[in-house]
């Protein structure tokens, strides 16, 4: 399967099982169901190209927050609400359970459209609880350790812009344009 680069004239080729959820859009967001999260069982021999796909963010309707996936359907899908593709891809995301990875849950805020990500599943628990959100399920897995081929990521937000991941390198020029850091969101890989 070959993937276009939101913005670009490439494609890359994607390896088996690369679409992280099949999307079902609703009216006002994205409703999905996904098996990144589940267990499975991980087999020798798994090259990266088969388990690493690009993170990918957009910018929702209207400006209102950030969207982030790991799914070209779901990406192409967005597109059809108006969200539009910022340049940014902040790394790849495993879409299988590898041991050392925990998965990204992906919520909504259900007053506007604006996601956030988290690896907390407390902080999922607790803001799918207060009627303001909704969870969405999990776009990716990735590793907490560093690695030669991993680079860290934060979120970081902005009262009426959202939330949104930067690698470790950008934190501090958010920091100064106004950001606030929620913290570390672990790693991601730098290539496929």
């Amino acid at each position: 399967m070959r993937w276009k680069l939101p913005g670009t004239r490439r494609s890359r080729a994607l390896g088996l099982g690369a679409v992280v959820t099949t999307a079902a859009l609703a009216v006002g967001g994205v409703v999905v169901a996904n098996g990144a999260g589940a267990a499975q069982t991980a087999t020798t021999r798994t090259t990266a190209t088969t388990y690493r796909t690009q993170l990918i963010e957009m910018r929702t309707a209207g400006s209102a927050g950030y969207f982030y996936t790991a799914s070209q359907a779901e990406y192409l899908h967005a597109q059809t609400l108006r969200f539009r593709f910022t340049g940014q891809v902040p790394g790849y995301v495993s879409n299988r359970a590898l041991r050392g990875t925990v998965p990204m849950y992906r919520l909504r805020n259900l007053s506007r459209s604006s996601y956030l990500l988290t690896l907390s599943t407390a902080e999922r628990n607790k803001l799918s609880a207060s009627g303001q959100w909704r969870y969405e399920g999990v776009v990716g897995r990735v590793p907490l350790a560093a690695a030669a081929d991993r680079v860290q990521i934060y979120r970081v937000s902005k009262n009426g812009v959202g939330w949104r991941v930067v690698r470790a390198a950008a934190v501090k020029a958010h920091l100064q344009a106004g950001w606030r850091m929620d913290g570390p969101l672990g790693y991601v890989w730098t290539h496929k």
